[in-house]
């Protein structure tokens, strides 16, 4: 890897110790034999599933179910996602769709997608869940362990409790307008009216006879049983959609994944309708650049990162769908002429402002994603999500667990691909991403984030890759963030002053943010170093997590 500047590493450095010293758990971590990365307390079930003869499957359900009860803001039973796995005796990589389906009763007729904040967190604004069927189906065919090891874990912190951190103090914080809407979400989360402060014991006990359930019975327990009756009964009381056969209609979906070459390395990422053609997209197109050259002169490639993303996130608006419901053009979008033909729209010297720009900026969706590897190479890369911070913001009563509000990621009627159709995937940016060399997984990686996820992923893998840094140096520089549908340039505040005016020279309307905000992702991560023969992992300092291994 190319040498760094001095004051980048030293700057690193002391950030690591500080936050370490302050958040009580390592951001960065080495092992010899299995590393995950992940919110702390679930990255410890998932090592302590491993430690009981599981794999890198068995390790990333553990963690995802955990996250459910310890992250409550970003995902849980009632979310959604993809998990890409890697195989590496086998050399081959899977996806495993569990993306959530939109109820056959919602509609146009009684969904005005001109008043989304009307609706989109109560339930009228919840899509069927996929993540119980996704991790299940995972476990059963790529894992080795039994349902109940897995799974308990993320039973004993919802029984016996766990204290809240600082990401989950916080989102209790801004969510208290939407979650105090609900009783019996505020009785769980605010039980002296006030929301739980960083070291108060939580226990949700709903939720944990929930697991026990599902722990028992596997999927039927949510999809056919008590969990489902529950789910429809919330969903009645409150005018939403749902019905039992939605439920019933559930099934998770085992695709391909989408592969892309990088600068002598391979990209693997998510198919439609998440947004893993459009990362390889952005990257065909920056590496027609020479970055290293274009950040020496003032930073100038945060002006091609920039008018890249616009042509990425249009892109994405228009070729993304369901692939069961319409044909996808994925090998168009991920074509090195495709890259080009959009290369040739950026003005090199100034910033191409958007025809239509949305009232407000992006709204600051949140998710969450864990990485796994083990020495051999076998990998999981998996995002859950809600959508929202706290999904619909309603805890379905008696089961202890918040619904996602997918739905309000559907597009306007005209819109042919992503459009609202009964027990349709919504399009979201999820990238669950592993790069590969010589056949060999070298990274293993994803954020939450919304819309900036792609941006954030893009982003990291540049600056491994063209920039030559260390993983905790891609995953602790500034970022940048920009889209085709509002003028700002939304900027962290620790990129150099001659950065800043050199973009607005070029007509960039910049908008600069405090330091590591969670608003620029939080990525998860976890590199092999051959040279060493040892993992290396590393989590986002922007968020609660943690790179726990052995």
């Amino acid at each position: 890897m190319k040498p760094i500047p001095r004051v980048f590493l030293c700057f690193t450095f002391l950030f690591a110790c500080f936050f370490s010293a302050h958040a009580q758990h390592s951001k960065v971590s080495t092992g010899t034999k299995i590393m995950i990365a992940a919110h702390p307390l679930a990255a410890k079930a998932g090592l302590d599933v491993y430690k009981k003869g599981g794999n890198v499957v068995d390790a990333a359900v553990a963690v995802a179910y955990t996250l459910g009860v310890v992250e409550p803001a970003g995902s849980g039973i009632g979310g959604e996602g993809m998990m890409l796995i890697y195989n590496a005796k086998e050399r081959k990589s899977v996806i495993v769709d569990f993306k959530a389906i939109s109820p056959r009763r919602a509609s146009y007729e009684n969904l005005d997608f001109n008043k989304v904040s009307e609706w989109n967190r109560t339930v009228r604004g919840a899509s069927v869940p996929g993540a119980v069927a996704g991790l299940e189906l995972a476990r059963e065919r790529y894992g080795r362990l039994d349902r109940r090891t897995v799974i308990q874990p993320a039973i004993d912190y919802a029984l016996k409790g766990f204290e809240i951190d600082s990401t989950l103090a916080m989102s209790l914080e801004t969510s208290r307008r939407i979650l105090e809407k609900d009783s019996y979400a505020k009785s769980i989360y605010y039980p002296d009216g006030k929301p739980a402060t960083i070291g108060t014991i939580v226990k949700n006990p709903d939720y944990g006879r929930s697991l026990q359930a599902i722990q028992a019975e596997g999927p039927d327990a949510f999809y056919r049983g008590k969990i489902a009756d529950l789910i429809v009964r919330d969903s009645e009381n409150g005018g939403g959609f749902f019905a039992k056969e939605d439920l019933l209609a559930y099934k998770p979906i085992v695709r391909e994944a989408l592969v892309g070459p990088y600068r002598g390395y391979e990209v693997i990422t998510s198919p439609p309708p998440c947004g893993g053609m459009f990362l390889i997209e952005a990257l065909n197109i920056l590496k027609h650049f020479d970055l290293n050259e274009c950040r020496k002169n003032n930073g100038y490639d945060l002006h091609l990162f920039a008018e890249t993303f616009k042509l990425v996130f249009k892109d994405e608006r228009t070729h993304n769908g369901d692939p069961e419901f319409n044909s996808i053009p994925v090998k168009t979008v991920t074509s090195d002429d495709f890259a080009f033909q959009r290369l040739l729209q950026i003005d090199l010297t100034r910033s191409r402002h958007p025809q239509h720009v949305e009232a407000g900026r992006v709204e600051e969706k949140n998710t969450t994603h864990l990485s796994v590897m083990d020495i051999e190479g076998n990998a999981v890369a998996l995002t859950i999500t809600l959508s929202s911070w706290f999904g619909t913001g309603q805890t379905v009563e008696g089961a202890g667990f918040m619904l996602n509000n997918e739905m309000q990621n559907f597009y306007e009627p005209t819109h042919r691909l992503n459009s609202l159709s009964p027990h349709k995937r919504v399009v979201t940016s999820l990238v669950p991403t592993i790069l590969l060399k010589d056949g060999r997984p070298v990274c293993v990686l994803g954020t939450p984030g919304g819309d900036l996820i792609i941006s954030t992923i893009t982003q990291v893998i540049v600056n491994l890759v063209e920039f030559g840094m260390s993983l905790q140096e891609a995953i602790f520089a500034p970022r940048m963030f920009s889209i085709n549908t509002q003028r700002e340039l939304e900027v962290e505040n620790r990129f150099p002053t001659e950065s800043y005016r050199l973009l607005e020279s070029l007509g960039h309307d910049v908008k600069k943010y405090d330091a590591f905000r969670s608003y620029f992702g939080s990525v998860q991560a976890v590199f092999y170093d051959a040279k060493a023969k040892k993992l290396i992992g590393c989590s986002d300092p922007r968020r609660s997590g943690a790179a726990v291994g052995e």
